[in-house]
């Protein structure tokens, strides 16, 4: 989503920019139904040489001035095709916490071929400079995913006894602690009725599903999948939750505060950055179900006190992770804009 998007919103500013994506990813099929012209260029072995050359052909034909990978693999490609290329900047992402591989090609990839990497939040950073020691600090740079706050903006949801929760349904986002604390709220809290909603989709969809069955009062919780509109769901709740382990920056903590809604999350990676403990939300230790019961249990009793701490998440989001902020850096590590000449690809 963040490559589409601002692939969108720099081509609205007179900048040339062009996607590479897996023949059959959601985002080439995404990318064509915006009008974003890419290329179907498959990438899954590393230095398979038909790949170098269909990317190389693709470079040439462009003259890109700035390339973005996405993942390891597609810096491993790319990094090759636009040396040959003669791309001046090719920039790594890294969106997530975990420590980075030390070995000698990502030495020669990352120190050789990359002219830098783009990290999501503080936590990455201080990961992979702690992990890759060799890398030197000067190339590693903040870009926060920015947040289109007139997209993502309050509405009349502060107040609401619905708690929701935006994201992968995946182990480290912390999902059985909520369930066990919602087993919790249930069993301690018979009255409160509040209802649970959670968008997503992932591996323990149906583990969720079981358990939904499991419960007292099943009815008050919605496995909603995905969601397309995802700013009219934070609207349609009272309170977010992200118990993750581990975030690179936690996109969904930052999209539900822009929408005025107090977050309480995990005390883990990046969420930190986003969720100031008692001004903007509650920050609470991951797979501590009690905690998390009783963190959700003060939001829900205290109407008021949540809608304070929504004000003050929307106005951090607005002041921090505004995406003008964040364009206007990215702008300026390729290079500056230059309509008439400046051609990226993300």
């Amino acid at each position: 989503m963040w490559f589409l998007e601002t692939a969108r919103e720099l081509r609205s500013r007179g900048i040339e920019v062009d996607l590479v994506a897996q023949p059959d990813s959601e985002l080439r099929r995404r990318a064509e139904s915006a009008g974003v012209p890419c290329a179907s260029i498959p990438i899954r072995f590393d230095g398979a040489p038909w790949t170098l050359w269909k990317l190389t052909r693709h470079f040439r034909r462009k003259r890109p001035t700035t390339i973005i990978a996405n993942l390891t693999k597609d810096l491993k490609a790319a990094s090759v095709a636009a040396r040959l290329a003669g791309v001046p900047r090719v920039y790594a992402t890294r969106e997530s916490d975990f420590p980075w591989k030390d070995n000698f090609y990502y030495r020669w990839y990352l120190n050789r071929l990359a002219t830098g990497v783009l990290v999501n939040s503080e936590a990455t950073r201080r990961t992979t400079l702690q992990s890759a020691p060799w890398l030197d600090p000067a190339r590693v740079h903040l870009l926060y995913k920015g947040i289109d706050t007139r997209r993502f903006r309050p509405g009349n949801s502060a107040g609401k006894a619905v708690v929701g929760f935006v994201g992968q349904l995946i182990e480290r986002k912390g999902l059985r602690t909520l369930m066990a604390a919602w087993e919790l709220l249930e069993a301690e809290w018979p009255g409160l009725a509040p209802r649970l909603r959670l968008a997503g989709q992932g591996p323990l969809d149906q583990a969720l599903e079981d358990w939904r069955k499991r419960l007292h009062a099943p009815e008050r919780v919605e496995l909603c999948g995905f969601v397309e509109n995802v700013a009219e769901f934070y609207h349609s709740c009272g309170l977010l939750v992200l118990p993750s382990s581990s975030e690179g920056f936690g996109l969904a903590a930052a999209e539900a505060a822009a929408c005025g809604l107090p977050v309480i999350a995990g005390r883990a990676s990046s969420l930190p950055e986003i969720v100031e403990h008692r001004h903007s939300g509650l920050l609470v230790e991951p797979g501590d179900a009690r905690q998390w019961a009783a963190a959700i249990a003060s939001l829900l009793n205290d109407p008021e006190g949540a809608r304070a701490l929504g004000r003050t998440g929307a106005e951090i989001v607005r002041r921090r992770f505004d995406r003008e902020a964040s364009l206007h850096e990215l702008m300026r590590l390729t290079g500056g804009p230059v309509p008439s000449a400046r051609k990226d690809i993300l």
